[in-house]
């Protein structure tokens, strides 16, 4: 996964979403409001599509605290379902964008 220094800090994710990707895995970071508190919520999906282009049933997503707390543990979070679902991420990676369809490994 990603180097623990290559994550965006809380005072980023606190003005703007954050996204980025790792080997099939596509991921989000972003503040939200809910009953009047911060939290800090992170979104996975797989490959290829953008966050807005995929279907709302294919993210998974989990609510931290929004504060440095709450950011190790979504940051942990991550890793694991990177490695938890690494198959399915690695395959994501095989698609083949001529014909829209994934390769066979």
């Amino acid at each position: 996964m990603l180097e623990r220094s290559e994550y965006m800090p809380l005072e980023y994710i606190r003005k703007q979403k954050w996204t980025g990707s790792f080997q099939g895995m596509r991921f989000l970071l972003h503040r939200i409001e809910k009953e009047e508190q911060s939290i800090l919520e992170a979104v996975i999906w797989k490959e290829p599509y953008s966050f807005e282009a995929t279907p709302e049933e294919e993210k998974h997503r989990q609510q931290f605290p929004f504060s440095e707390e709450g950011r190790e543990q979504a940051i942990v979070w991550l890793e694991e379902e990177y490695e938890q679902h690494r198959e399915e991420w690695r395959s994501a990676m095989k698609w083949d964008w001529e014909r829209k369809t994934v390769e066979k490994i």
